[in-house]
């Protein structure tokens, strides 16, 4: 089954001080917010294919046609993942998606606390209209998670968030492995507390060595089986990681984009161009990996 990453829209409400729409504020004033065109990705996406819809600008509640693009992919048999910070919507949307969503789709809420600290890192969130829409969707066929990145400022909560989780009706409670302290060490939650909750996030606490030995995540399988990146403009990516402003501009996507982009090109004539191919090329060796590859899942040495 065909896996796709979308960011439906570069929309979002809230101001989080480490997203890219914060580090970038002025490319992001100067260019005008997207959505992408539902027809468009419904069908480039195709039938039977697993859609995640989180993206690294924008909420993907907040395309105008959300419920219309969820109810065209429900129609084709996609599997849905939707990441939300779950504000300002009112019971009747949370309702009708409620009633689109089905067994074996999930809704992840990202909420970093509880009420008196989700909003001090998730900047505007209105915590009234999260709890709204996690009791609507309760008492469902579909997975809910709330996901909780640790911070210096919500580590004494982890345990209370995750009891108060199941009350909500919350599937599972999932810490999420961040560097998002990484441009503020106040917000760095201490090693010791997280270390004793969650093993994995030792791997986020430590520094991570460039030259691993580990695998590009885009050669794990064989494309196109991955997790492909479209963002809200309708251009295509290996990853979410190089769709994003920290690295878009320094790669062959940047300047080629029109051959990326699925207005114009469908999914095999993107994977067969030579610019792409040279791309996955060159993440195989450390030595002409692109810095993206090399930071964000570490490149086998040799």
């Amino acid at each position: 089954m065909v896996s796709f990453h979308i960011e439906p829209t570069s929309k979002c409400t809230l101001e989080c001080p480490l997203c890219d729409r914060t580090w970038f504020y002025e490319t992001f004033k100067k260019r005008n917010l997207h959505e992408i065109n539902v027809d468009n990705i419904v069908n480039f996406v195709g039938v039977n294919a697993t859609v995640s819809m989180c993206g690294n600008n924008g909420d993907p509640i907040y395309h105008s046609e959300f419920l219309e693009l969820c109810q065209k992919f429900k129609n084709n048999n996609c599997r849905l993942s939707i990441n939300t910070n779950g504000s300002a919507k009112t019971e009747t949307w949370w309702q009708k998606l409620k009633n689109i969503l089905t067994k074996g789709d999930c809704i992840t809420f990202a909420l970093d606390g509880l009420e008196d600290t989700n909003h001090l890192y998730r900047k505007n969130a209105k915590w009234d209209s999260i709890m709204t829409a996690v009791k609507t969707l309760k008492d469902n066929d579909f997975k809910m998670i709330w996901q909780f990145i640790p911070f210096k400022h919500n580590q004494h909560q982890i345990y209370d968030a995750s009891n108060l989780s199941k009350e909500l009706g919350f599937d599972e409670f999932k810490l999420l492995p961040s560097d998002r302290w990484l441009g503020n060490k106040e917000l760095m939650p201490d090693k010791e507390y997280v270390d004793n909750y969650h093993e994995h996030q030792k791997a986020v606490l430590i520094d991570k060595n460039y030259e691993s030995g580990m695998e590009p995540n885009c050669l794990k399988n064989e494309l196109p089986s991955n997790n492909l990146y479209i963002d809200a403009e309708g251009d295509f990516y290996p990853c979410c990681w190089m769709g994003s402003y920290r690295y878009k501009y320094k790669s062959v996507f940047s300047p080629k984009q029109k051959l990326f982009n699925i207005k114009d090109n469908t999914l095999n004539q993107i994977l067969e161009n030579n610019s792409i191919k040279d791309f996955f090329a060159s993440t195989k060796q450390f030595t002409s990996a692109h810095e993206c590859c090399k930071i964000q899942c570490g490149v086998k040495n040799g």
